[in-house]
């Protein structure tokens, strides 16, 4: 019976070990400021942290800690997430340039066989679709001001800060990413395992 509970045990371990990270913490600092980020790439864990669902999204927990009482501007532009995988590059984007009015709208298509050659089931060939909401017509969206709430904040501050990033990319392993913060001089890049 022991030995059929050891298997087991293995098993079980072997199936654990083999799960791909989804979330991981790295930290770095320059002469200005400390910088510690936690990563989140999967769907699951990202509406976790958010309490919504942010698909094609990749979620940063970013906090700043100026260094010697210095003042700092925080602006989500000196960020940059970048994968070695495929070269992929994003910039953070702003709540309102995900779910506010007038945002960009990205949904997968189903594909028409007759009109472009698809599969013959009439299933996802990779086509997408993007559309542009109409302002006028579309309500305060609720998720946009969740993402405001909890965004990192764009101040110059002398006071540690944190915040979320949310970056415009999927389907990537932890290993292959790198955070960049900062221009050519104080620059800090994280890699997350």
């Amino acid at each position: 019976m022991s030995w059929r509970f050891l298997a087991f045990l293995l098993a079980a371990s072997s199936l654990f070990g083999a799960a791909k990270k989804t979330v991981s913490e790295a930290r770095g600092e320059n002469l200005d400021l400390a910088l510690t980020v936690t990563l989140y790439i999967d769907p699951a864990g990202v509406k976790d942290l958010l309490g919504a669902d942010l698909d094609h999204f990749i979620v940063a927990a970013v906090k700043v800690e100026p260094k010697s009482g210095k003042e700092v501007l925080i602006d989500r532009d000196d960020f940059q997430l970048r994968t070695d995988s495929d070269g992929e590059k994003s910039k953070p984007l702003a709540p309102g340039q995900i779910a506010g009015r007038g945002a960009l709208i990205v949904t997968r298509a189903q594909a028409n066989t007759r009109l472009s050659g698809g599969s013959a089931d009439g299933g996802y060939t990779g086509a997408v679709k993007a559309t542009v909401g109409d302002a006028a017509r579309d309500k305060e969206n609720p998720l946009e001001q969740a993402l405001k709430t909890r965004e990192l904040p764009q101040v110059k501050t002398g006071q540690p800060a944190s915040g979320l990033l949310y970056f415009a990319m999927e389907k990537q392993k932890m290993k292959d990413l790198e955070l960049v913060y900062g221009g050519r001089e104080n620059r800090i890049a994280l890699r997350f395992k």
